[in-house]
């Protein structure tokens, strides 16, 4: 067991100060940081045009990440240089979860300001909630190298390390001994986009290969985690149920869903892909996806 050990917090907003959204992401930076001092801001047009300190300072940070609008301008300056943030915000979603309409206005007013103090004190919780984790026991997971690629805006990653096992619903099994862990890829969370929700299974239920063993749902969609092995769950990730963000973080490690005592992982393994099996699969799953929307926005520009 390890525990974990003190990061430098980074926050990096939106830079749409010519709009409402953005003048919301700002605000809800400086509040974070009013409250919690040691938080440092990194400025996304110094950060896009590769300034040195703030290259180095996310490197070696857990960076929360405050979206505007749709476009996400900040999350892909982190994407680019292949990182995971800690925590994505999107003003839309939070507008909605909080059930607070922002005007348009690019001067704060009464319900900007309360958005903007809803989503702060949610960071600043799941903060805390992260510093107090310093002090407990934690399942140990191993560094960790991975095959990547980079398509568009997006970054795809699967482990290189042998013991990785998956299934074309793109969900991950790793045996030790007689027991397994069982999570979803990382195709499958950038799919799912930022997780808000994690249905986990009940502890002892029996399932098979190919079986439903849990439900995850994002603002755009609710994916199932279809097992790739058949056994009895005996543990389960609850700190998804507080934490849901960690599948979008780390799905190969911390965000692991359900450990399952192995029924007959020799038979399962037939007919499952090891990580360089997954990589290809998953290299020409997203090549058609990216081909049949090129194809779709080139026939709406005719």
């Amino acid at each position: 067991m390890k525990k974990l050990t003190k990061e430098i917090i980074c926050i990096l907003p939106c830079n749409g100060l010519d709009k409402s959204l953005g003048v919301i992401a700002r605000e809800v930076s400086l509040m974070v940081i009013e409250k919690m001092p040691d938080v440092q801001l990194i400025c996304p047009v110094l950060l896009n045009n590769g300034d040195k300190r703030y290259e180095d300072l996310i490197q070696t940070s857990k960076i929360i990440i405050i979206n505007g609008c749709m476009t996400r301008c900040p999350t892909k300056l982190i994407e680019k240089r292949k990182l995971k943030p800690f925590k994505q915000i999107m003003i839309p979603d939070m507008s909605k979860k909080h059930k607070v309409k922002p005007s348009k206005d690019l001067i704060l007013n009464e319900d900007n300001i309360k958005l903007a103090e809803l989503i702060a004190d949610e960071i600043i919780i799941d903060l805390n909630k992260s510093d107090q984790e310093k002090n407990i026991d934690i399942r140990e997971f191993q560094e960790q190298e991975y095959f990547d690629i980079t398509v568009d805006k997006y970054y795809f990653t699967v482990p290189k390390k042998e013991g990785y096992f998956f299934n074309e619903n793109d969900c991950w099994i790793k045996p030790e001994g007689n027991t397994a862990l069982i999570g979803i890829t990382d195709y499958l969370q950038n799919a799912a986009s930022d997780i808000l929700f994690v249905d986990l299974p009940e502890l002892g239920s029996e399932i098979e290969q190919f079986d439903d063993v849990g439900s995850f749902e994002s603002s755009k969609t609710v994916l199932q985690l279809i097992s790739p092995g058949a056994g009895r769950i005996i543990a389960i990730n609850k700190s998804l149920e507080q934490n849901p963000e960690y599948v979008n973080q780390d799905p190969y490690r911390k965000g692991w869903f359900v450990e399952i005592e192995l029924k007959n992982f020799e038979e399962d393994k037939e007919l499952l892909m090891n990580g360089p099996e997954y990589f290809d699969y998953m290299k020409i799953k997203i090549m058609k996806e990216k081909n049949h929307l090129d194809q779709i926005k080139s026939e709406r520009d005719v």
